[in-house]
């Protein structure tokens, strides 16, 4: 092994450059396909957080209009969520968790001699686990806080940051309108939220819901709701006993798709998720074609290699050396030509998936760690073992065949 190695050597050091030249193709597939594959599954962990961010299990669903058969829009009739109909959809057994949603756009809100347009929205207890909201400082919206209609208020962190600056602002009072609100926690920061851009939840003011009844929009009408299914990805289910619990309620068939309308969160991530599984693929087969590309150029090189050294494998031969050794140092030759130039190419993709992470950490994005996962590992080794093959093999098996007589007569 230790001869093997050493003429290996040899023999790719006195054509390194005509080595170097046509490896060139494998060493570009390889760090297509590291930093491709990287980049991807980045991107697949930013989705991933950015859904728990926003809520891991989340449906949205507000009253829609009742049509008459036959007549149409002409004499529909509009749906009016109350505040029974939040008892009803928790009670369902497919939902874990319910909180009404009253979104009140464009308030004028005022705290330490500041003046901002924020926006309000009115939830009970449940919302901090549906919307995974996490307090940073204080404490979020209680059931006792809904129950008395307290008017106590939850910032989002920007929103904190536009009234109050570096201040402390939990005890003091922001007037809605022209009714105070006691703050009682600021929020964790979100990032970039998927369905919800633009930090929205970091600019939101929350207060319980009756409070924002009684006092900001004076109705008990309740426009939009937000359960959690027990199990996300019967979400579509969970909407139809939804249906099936609020039709008698509110007179509508419940196979009616315009009494009600829903939004799942999950079934937008799943296209998305199915998206970026098909742009991998594509992105595993442009460096795998690459990397067959870069192994054929080998392959040629080490055909016109066999062909200079005819004289050498001769002398070989008629010296007692085996078919089957000739054809080892040539393979060998071939997978070190091939394995040193696929190591490069990786670890120049992995680091220039470095440089790109660093440029988005200093532009303030979203940047994770450089993820090789399993699968990109497997092709990649998959290709490897192809590669050799392609650029080993068949040069190999020729010079292995070279007749003794006729290699020294050349």
């Amino acid at each position: 092994m230790g001869d093997l190695l050493y003429e290996t050597w040899r023999s790719v050091r006195a054509h390194v450059f005509r080595f170097v030249l046509t490896s060139a193709g494998i060493a570009w597939g390889a760090f297509m396909l590291t930093f491709l594959s990287a980049q991807m599954a980045d991107t697949d962990v930013q989705i991933r957080r950015e859904l728990e961010e926003l809520g891991e299990k989340t449906v949205y669903m507000g009253a829609g209009v009742v049509l008459k058969n036959r007549v149409g829009e002409r004499s529909s009739r509009s749906v009016e969520l109350e505040q029974d109909d939040l008892r009803r959809v928790a009670s369902v057994a497919a939902v874990e968790r319910a909180t009404p949603n009253i979104e009140i756009w464009g308030q004028i809100v005022r705290a330490a001699g500041r003046t901002k347009v924020l926006n309000v929205v009115g939830v009970n207890e449940k919302a901090a686990s549906v919307r995974n909201i996490q307090a940073e400082r204080g404490r979020f919206v209680s059931a006792l806080d809904v129950e008395r209609s307290a008017r106590v208020a939850f910032l989002g962190p920007e929103a904190a940051s536009r009234l109050f600056g570096h201040a402390a602002p939990i005890g003091r009072v922001v007037q809605i309108g022209s009714v105070g609100f006691r703050i009682i926690g600021i929020a964790r920061a979100k990032g970039e939220q998927l369905i919800n851009t633009g930090d929205r939840d970091n600019l939101m003011v929350f207060v319980p819901y009756t409070a924002a009844q009684r006092w900001l929009t004076r109705g008990e009408a309740i426009n939009e709701m937000i359960f959690s299914p027990v199990v996300r990805e019967h979400g579509e289910a969970t909407i139809e006993s939804v249906r099936q619990v609020l039709a008698p309620h509110h007179g509508f068939d419940p196979s009616s798709d315009t009494a009600l309308w829903f939004g799942n969160m999950w079934e937008t991530l799943k296209v998305l998720f199915a998206m970026m599984m098909a742009m991998r693929v594509f992105l595993y087969g442009a460096g795998l074609v690459t990397l067959m590309v870069g192994a054929v150029g080998v392959m040629n090189i080490m055909f016109v290699v066999v062909g200079e050294r005819t004289h050498e494998i001769g002398l070989r031969k008629a010296v007692g050396a085996r078919s089957k050794d000739v054809f080892r140092q040539f393979l060998a030759e071939a997978v070190v030509v091939s394995t040193v130039a696929s190591i490069v190419g990786g670890t120049a993709g992995i680091g220039m998936v470095q440089v790109v992470m660093a440029v988005q950490r200093a532009q303030g994005k979203f940047a994770g760690d450089v993820v090789i996962d399993p699968l990109t590992i497997g092709v990649l080794l998959f290709a490897l073992a192809g590669v050799a093959v392609i650029a080993g093999v068949l040069p190999a098996r020729s010079a292995a065949r070279v007749p003794p007589s006729e290699a020294l007569r050349a």
